[in-house]
């Protein structure tokens, strides 16, 4: 299907990113910067082109939430990598993923897609309203364009004048990292407080991994 084969590229998408970005020069560096902007669209597409076409499915929701952690826990690990980000920020998110996707995942065993799980309004709104979704598009297109824009400055600016712009715009990004982060977290408690229903009842479903 077209709406899963677009959310499968942003792997693609997401690698040669990643690759760019440790190769010298700034013309690779703004092909890494394009490439963020790139991941992100399709994200912001891909649902609406399944609903459309008549495509949305269990798999494709399941697909949209892997390749979403699998960007995010990439972006930050880099950028952890880069020392542009302290660690705490990348343990924190990927923890966060770790845990909303393995509760998603018993949900869906039980026949309960991952935004169908969601039961209280206030859950359904960080999760899953359009509002709340375009914040967190917004806030990760931001930090993640910039980050990668702000090692395209230093490998351009260094020993140069311009030099002295980069600490002020260095805080500016951490900030929207920071801000980022926090919508994450926000996002994914509501799904672990909802969880608590399925282990409350007797009937959990038994097998192995």
């Amino acid at each position: 299907m077209l709406a899963n084969l677009l959310t499968l590229s942003r792997l693609g998408f997401l690698v040669a990113g990643i690759w760019l970005l440790y190769l010298p020069g700034m013309p690779a560096k703004v092909m890494a910067f394009a490439l963020v902007w790139v991941v992100i669209l399709i994200d912001a597409v891909d649902g609406t082109i399944a609903r459309r076409r008549g495509e949305a499915s269990a798999l494709g929701s399941v697909l949209d939430i892997a390749i979403d952690r699998v960007v995010e826990n990439v972006y930050w690990i880099t950028f952890t990598d880069l020392h542009l980000v302290p660690v705490w920020v990348a343990l924190i998110v990927v923890t966060r993923g770790i845990l909303t996707d393995a509760v998603r995942g018993f949900a869906l065993a039980r026949g309960t897609t991952p935004f169908e799980m969601m039961r209280t309004n206030w859950g359904r709104w960080l999760v899953s309203h359009r509002f709340m979704r375009a914040v967190s598009g917004t806030t990760k297109v931001v930090t993640f364009a910039g980050m990668v824009a702000y090692v395209g400055l230093q490998e351009l600016w260094q020993q140069t004048a311009n030099a002295r712009f980069l600490p002020p715009i260095y805080t500016v990004l951490l900030v929207f990292a920071l801000l980022t982060v926090l919508v994450n977290v926000l996002r994914g408690l509501p799904v672990l407080l909802e969880a608590r229903r399925f282990f409350a009842q007797p009937n959990l479903i038994q097998g192995r991994y």
